[in-house]
């Protein structure tokens, strides 16, 4: 089964410049800008629609996770062919949506941090319904093999298995030293949680959560409480994991979990993106408004270019 929050990368790039409000395209052969759009509020992350043809991006407002001022309500639907703002979804309240995801049947899955929920939402008829998880969510992931969604809560050791189809929380995984960033990889099987107050990664069975190993962040073993964020390449051979505040991102191969690359970024890196052909992949460094491109098989930083401030996200198409 393919999987459609991992898809190869094309020959563009869009990205979420959150402090300036904006979402930029870009041209990934020549970095040139392409189109921009003044977004309605603070944009964070984005997920392609089932056909591809479309972005669904979080506005998630003012302010922080735990700091939420003036928190948003809305999801935007943007059409890719125009570069344009096409609809805004209502969450319902003001919920700060933050982490979007879609599942194998086109159910848009979104954080809903001041509910204590995620929502499943209908991206089409705009339906949502509320599943309530017992804290503040703030990154999910979904296993399209085992029909589970997995949700972070940042404050606590702990990520809450949500069934896909009961649209109900089933289990807590503990995770030891916080959660923060989470990712599946492409097949399904495999579940990976960036700790908050230390410099590793857990690897975890998505089947059956259990623990099968820690993964140090070598390069950046901070205890500094910190985000941290992972996503698994779209073929599956590459774990990348950043750290916001040790400002440092390393790679692992996703066979042996050995880590082959590690690299010093740019303030602030954030969230990964992956080039087509299978051979780079792109992070964004949030307080330096850069984008860095770097090689998959060794870390080496190839190329970079300037966005508007606060760039998180980016996706390759």
């Amino acid at each position: 089964m393919s999987d459609p929050n991992n898809r190869p990368g094309g020959s563009n790039l869009i990205l979420t410049a959150k402090s300036a409000n904006k979402v930029q395209f870009f041209d990934a052969a020549s970095f040139a800008a392409t189109g921009e759009i003044d977004m309605p509020g603070s944009t964070h992350e984005m997920i392609r629609s089932a056909d591809g043809a479309k972005i669904y991006a979080s506005i998630y407002g003012g302010g922080i996770f735990g700091k939420n001022s003036n928190p948003d309500r809305r999801i935007a639907v943007i059409d890719l062919a125009s570069k344009s703002l096409e609809r805004n979804i209502d969450a319902g309240e003001n919920l700060a949506p933050h982490s979007v995801m879609m599942d194998a049947r086109g159910t848009l899955w979104s954080t809903a941090e001041l509910g204590n929920a995620i929502l499943a939402i209908d991206p089409d008829g705009g339906k949502v319904q509320r599943v309530d998880v017992g804290g503040s969510p703030h990154w999910i992931a979904v296993s399209h093999a085992t029909g589970k969604v997995f949700a972070s809560f940042k404050t606590r050791e702990t990520v809450a298995v949500i069934d896909a189809a009961k649209r109900m929380a089933v289990e807590k995984i503990p995770i030891p030293y916080g959660a923060e960033g989470v990712a599946v990889s492409p097949d399904g099987e495999t579940l990976f949680v960036c700790a908050h107050m230390k410099g590793v990664v857990h690897v975890i069975d998505a089947r059956t959560h259990k623990h099968r190993q820690t993964l140090a962040i070598d390069g950046a073993p901070g205890e500094a409480n910190q985000l941290r964020r992972v996503r698994v390449s779209p073929d599956g051979r590459y774990v990348c994991a950043s750290s916001h505040v040790d400002n440092f991102a390393a790679i692992y191969e996703a066979d042996t979990l050995k880590q082959t690359g590690g690299f010093a970024t740019p303030k602030a890196p954030m969230g990964f993106g992956f080039a087509a052909g299978g051979k780079h992949a792109y992070l964004c460094c949030h307080d330096a408004a850069v984008t860095l491109e770097f090689e998959l098989s060794s870390g080496r930083i190839t190329r970079q270019f300037s966005t508007a401030a606060g760039c998180e996200f980016i996706i390759s198409y």
